[in-house]
């Protein structure tokens, strides 16, 4: 839903595609789906608090309705060949979708090598312990943030 919501705001000249990734990237350190902060955060951009509540509700309903809708139409013949690869399809769609949306967040970022080095040791840590995913997301974020603070103080 993201690289929809991407590819309808700038087509209707709501925001930038900075603007986009922006709140994006805020959106992902807010808890919930990321579809859904997307929306609200969106919303709210363009049309403050109401927009912000109503996003949030076009985010939700429609998906709610059309998963139900699927789900019963698609259960008598879940055991089918056919369905099971269109099903598998939709999976690889949607991993294509959210990598094109990673691109193009990693693509906007300014890499140097502090920033590289302490993302590589967030993924390393949390590729051999994930309990810390808490502690390493924390401890990352903050590093990043204070190391941003001192660019702009300077």
């Amino acid at each position: 839903m993201v690289p929809v919501m991407q590819w309808e705001a700038k087509r209707l000249g709501w925001l930038s595609e900075d603007e986009f990734y922006k709140d994006l990237s805020l959106a992902q350190s807010i808890p919930g789906p990321i579809a859904f902060t997307t929306a609200v955060m969106v919303g709210k951009r363009v049309a403050g608090f109401l927009g912000a509540l109503l996003a949030g509700l076009a985010i939700v309903v429609p998906p709610f309705f059309a998963i139900v809708t699927v789900a019963n139409l698609i259960k008598p013949f879940a055991g089918n060949i056919y369905v099971r690869g269109f099903l598998k399809g939709c999976y690889a769609a949607v991993i294509g979708l959210v990598f094109n949306v990673l691109y193009g967040l990693l693509k906007r970022q300014r890499w140097d090598i502090f920033r590289f080095g302490i993302i590589s040791a967030g993924v390393v840590l949390l590729i051999f312990n994930s309990s810390l995913l808490i502690v390493v997301f924390l401890g990352v974020v903050g590093i990043l943030y204070l190391k941003g603070e001192k660019m702009r103080c300077s």
